[in-house]
């Protein structure tokens, strides 16, 4: 079974579709609210952040130890997308964050809602060792279970909009001296645009059976020569050295716990050079990560 994308939802008054998004004033949510909105859709989100100025969504709690008034968010719900996730923890963080998406699901499904797109990871079913993607493997199963035609939306990583990611690369290679590259360097990446990934979620054909799609840009550079390409644009001159993934990761711990901000999890770090984060698939997305450099890399890390 198939189910149309946003823009079939039509009739003689023009779009009257209500789509719900939790996290609309974060990153990947925020993009996917953004196309709602430009095709005509009244967006509704569940969020723990106030919204900003002149924002026209309607802003409802997150708060998962009310069920009923997170349930009603969902009434008159067409469309449900899902970026509710949790970037770190262990087999019993995750569990909660299985436990609070499967509330969100359990709710949309209850309430009628027409098409699921959900957010997952990129080789969610292949990550047994890491406890983020069996936990992202789990959700998706309970994305299938609801019955309602959905679209599964895979990125790894992902630049653009308020992502952190080359934000915080360029913050240390504008400042430190060294930058430390774990292992070889050699493993490689799939980068998509956050613009790209919002596509997907809203406009992929939804179906029952539809497999997940991989949400992977054109270039594929490995670590080393991602991380030379944005020293080169934040005119850094910082020396690369390999160290072992270990001292890495130990390293970005200390660090994150003195800034108060996660650089990098043990997780992501050894998920990436395991291959995780890189697919050989055809590209998904159009927005090549060199020319998103050119264009926006002196901003990178001044903020």
């Amino acid at each position: 079974m198939r189910w149309p994308a946003l823009g079939d939802f039509e009739d003689g008054c023009g779009l009257v579709t209500t789509a719900l998004v939790t996290g609309a004033f974060g990153n990947i949510g925020a993009a996917i609210a953004e196309r709602l909105e430009s095709r005509g859709a009244q967006v509704r989100t569940l969020t723990t952040r106030a919204a900003p100025a002149g924002s026209t969504i309607d802003v409802r709690p997150l708060d998962f130890s009310q069920p009923s008034v997170l349930a009603s968010a969902f009434d008159g719900v067409d469309e449900f997308y899902n970026t509710y996730w949790m970037r770190t923890g262990d087999d019993s963080g995750y569990a909660r964050a299985v436990e609070h998406s499967t509330m969100l699901l359990d709710a949309a499904a209850a309430a009628g809602v027409r098409r699921i797109a959900h957010l997952s990871v990129l080789h969610a079913d292949d990550g047994d060792r890491y406890p983020y993607f069996r936990a992202k493997t789990q959700v998706e199963h309970v994305v299938r279970a609801t019955g309602v035609p959905n679209v599964i939306v895979r990125p790894a990583v992902v630049f653009g909009g308020t992502s952190a990611l080359l934000n915080q690369l360029a913050r240390v290679l504008r400042k430190a001296p060294v930058m430390p590259i774990p292992g070889d360097g050699r493993y490689r990446v799939r980068p998509v645009h956050v613009d790209d990934v919002a596509r997907l979620c809203v406009e992929s054909d939804a179906a029952l059976d539809s497999p997940p799609i991989d949400a992977v840009g054109p270039e594929r550079p490995t670590y080393i020569e991602l991380v030379r390409a944005v020293r080169e644009v934040v005119g850094s001159r910082a020396r690369l050295v390999r160290v072992p993934a270990r001292v890495v990761a130990v390293g970005a711990g200390i660090v994150g716990r003195v800034t108060r901000q996660q650089l990098l999890t043990g997780e992501e770090l050894y998920s990436t050079i395991d291959g995780l984060a890189d697919s050989d698939g055809p590209s998904t997305g159009t927005a090549r990560l060199s020319d998103w450099l050119a264009e926006h890399g002196r901003l990178l890390g001044r903020g």
